[in-house]
């Protein structure tokens, strides 16, 4: 007697389940390895772009000696005829110096920025909106001025 060849539907099911497994988690693996490290660096960019527009405005308003809020962002005025003024340009937060009428890029990611229409007790608080890719984030920086305006 011969045998019959060939396989049985169960064990049909059996290696379709374990296919079925095995693509599963590769493509988990594979989302993973191309979605993931996207989110991080969006992270990143938001982060960075907040610390260095933290540290700019820190900087200027520790330097200056009366902050004027007019035009796009407020006046940083040192009092050695030296102003640096903010402005939001594509994304792209920019810090202009009056004496030498250089302009730096100080942050990318910026969707939006509102500065004070006026200064109470030395303090002026800045409202920021950044985002890069998936990530967003809303935040309030107050900043304390050396001289009362």
């Amino acid at each position: 007697m011969e045998k019959e060849r060939g396989f049985t539907l169960v064990e049909l099911l059996v290696v379709l389940g374990i296919i079925a497994i095995v693509t599963g988690i590769t493509v988990n693996l594979f989302y993973q390895f191309y979605r993931v490290p996207r989110w991080g660096q969006a992270q990143l960019n938001v982060s960075n772009a907040l610390r260095t527009t933290t540290l700019w405005l820190a900087h200027d308003a520790h330097e200056s000696q009366r902050f004027t809020p007019s035009g796009n962002c407020g006046v940083f005025d040192t009092g050695r005829g030296v102003s640096y003024t903010y402005a939001l340009n594509g994304g792209r937060l920019e810090r202009t110096e009056s004496g030498s009428g250089r302009t730096l890029v100080v942050a990318r990611y910026v969707n939006a920025l509102q500065c004070p229409t006026t200064v109470t007790t030395g303090l002026a608080t800045f409202h920021l909106t950044l985002s890069s890719g998936p990530v967003t984030s809303h935040e309030t920086l107050t900043v304390t001025l050396r001289v009362a305006p």
